[in-house]
């Protein structure tokens, strides 16, 4: 009887266990499943971001090359920053 009694306690004890370890095994999987889910969604924003600044990159080096140039650096001066030479009159129209 005391070994019947010892032994139902032994398996409710190895049965406790094994659903604990499987609950925590599961909870660790869902966190770190969740976790990556998070970090390809951060990843696919810097990607994006990444090839937004690549292609800004690209537009400010050749706005600078062609600032080398004096006649598109008298052309921009005049349309975006609408200065003209001394003695002109500049009519704007829109």
């Amino acid at each position: 009887m005391k070994v019947r009694i010892k032994n139902n306690a032994l398996k409710a004890f190895w049965i406790t266990l094994t659903a604990g370890i499987a609950i925590f095994t599961i909870y660790t999987s869902v966190r770190t499943i969740r976790d990556m889910q998070q970090t390809k969604k951060k990843s696919a924003e810097v990607d994006k971001d990444i090839a937004r600044y690549e292609a800004r990159i690209a537009a400010d080096s050749t706005f600078c090359e062609n600032m080398k140039s004096p006649e598109y650096l008298e052309r921009y001066a005049r349309e975006e920053l609408h200065m003209q030479r001394e003695g002109e009159t500049v009519y704007i129209i829109e």
